[in-house]
C-alpha cells in the first residue's frame, strides 16, 4: 500500500489539516514540508522527525499556513534512516477576511482573529561606528548588515475572552505569528514580543473593549522541531463535558476531532498562569 497524503481546511482555525495513510509497517518517523511559491521550505509544526512507531494514520495540523498562495506540501516516512515512503499534496487556503490574525505558537487553538489599529512603522537598527577625523569634514564609517525591524503593533479586543485569549498569547514568553493577506503588506511575520500595555478603552471597569500596545521585533520562524503544538484538550476536560462514552460519541465523530473540539473547560496550556481576580 502506497503512502499518500490529503490535505483539507480545518475551516475553526483558517488551519490546514493534514492526514497521511498507508504508513508501512516498520515505519519510525515521517516528516512534514511545505513548499512556498518563493521556493522557501518549512517544516510543519508537531511533524518533523515525528514518531509513527505502530500506526497507519497520522494527522497533523499546518496552523500557520499562509494565505492565498499555492502550497506544495511533502511528506517522507522513514524506517530509521531509510526512505520508506513519500508523498505530495497542494493546497491553497483563499482568505478574503480584512481581519489579521495572531498565531499563538504554544496553544495554536488559542490562536485569533483580531482588529489591527496601527502598525505604521517598521525600525531597521543597524550597528555603524561613526569615526570623526581632525581636519576633515566626512567621517570614516564601519556598518554591519542591518538587523531585523522593530515595531509597535496596535490591535484591538472586543471581549473579556479575547483579552485573555492576547494576554496568553503575549505573556506565553513565545514569538507569535502575525498572519495577514499578502495584499496588506505584512503576509506572516514572526514577532517577539519586547513589552506590552493593556488599555482600557474606557474608563468605566465594565466596558470589555481593551487595546493592547505591542512592543515587538520581528524573528526567524522558531525551529518546528523544537516548538510542536499541543492537542488543547485534555482527558480531565472530556470527563467533565460528556457525562457518558455515548454522549461524547454523539457529539464528536472520531478521537482527532475529540482532540480539536470546542468543548468548553478551558484549553491544557504551556504557559504559565495570569493570577486569579477572586482571590
Amino acid at each position: 500500500m502506497a503512502v499518500t497524503m490529503t490535505v483539507t481546511l480545518d475551516a475553526p482555525n483558517q488551519a490546514a489539516r493534514i492526514e497521511v495513510d498507508g504508513i508501512p509497517a516498520g515505519a519510525t518517523t515521517l516528516t512534514i514540508q511545505r513548499t512556498s511559491p518563493s521556493g522557501n521550505v518549512a517544516g510543519v509544526r508537531g511533524a518533523v522527525d515525528a514518531s509513527v512507531a505502530g500506526a497507519a494514520t497520522f494527522i497533523a495540523r499546518d496552523y500557520e499556513v499562509p494565505f492565498d498562495l499555492n502550497l506544495v506540501y511533502d511528506v517522507t516516512v522513514y524506517q530509521g534512516t531509510t526512505v520508506v515512503g513519500t508523498a505530495s499534496a497542494t493546497f491553497r487556503l483563499d482568505y478574503s477576511d480584512c481581519k489579521v490574525w495572531m498565531g499563538d505558537l504554544a496553544r495554536p487553538t488559542n490562536s485569533l482573529q483580531i482588529n489591527v489599529e496601527s502598525m505604521r512603522e517598521l525600525k531597521f537598527e543597524a550597528a555603524v561606528g561613526v569615526h570623526r577625523v581632525l581636519n576633515r569634514r566626512a567621517p570614516v564609517m564601519t556598518t554591519l548588515p542591518a538587523w531585523t525591524p522593530s515595531t509597535e503593533l496596535i490591535v484591538l479586543t472586543d471581549t473579556l475572552t479575547q483579552r485573555d485569549q492576547v494576554r496568553a498569547l503575549l505573556g506565553a514568553g513565545y514569538p507569535f505569528l502575525l498572519r495577514t493577506d499578502p495584499v496588506q503588506g505584512i503576509g506572516n511575520m514572526y514577532l517577539g514580543v519586547v513589552d506590552f500595555t493593556e488599555e482600557r478603552l474606557h474608563a468605566e471597569g465594565y466596558w470589555a473593549q481593551r487595546r493592547f500596545h505591542i512592543s515587538a521585533v520581528q524573528v526567524e520562524r522558531p525551529d518546528p522541531s523544537l516548538i510542536a503544538p499541543i492537542a488543547p484538550n485534555t482527558y480531565a476536560q472530556v470527563k467533565a463535558a460528556f457525562a457518558t462514552y455515548a454522549a461524547m460519541q454523539a457529539a464528536v465523530g472520531t478521537y482527532d476531532q475529540l482532540a480539536y473540539a470546542d468543548i468548553g473547560g478551558g484549553q491544557a496550556s504551556p504557559v504559565i498562569p495570569w493570577l486569579p481576580d477572586d482571590v
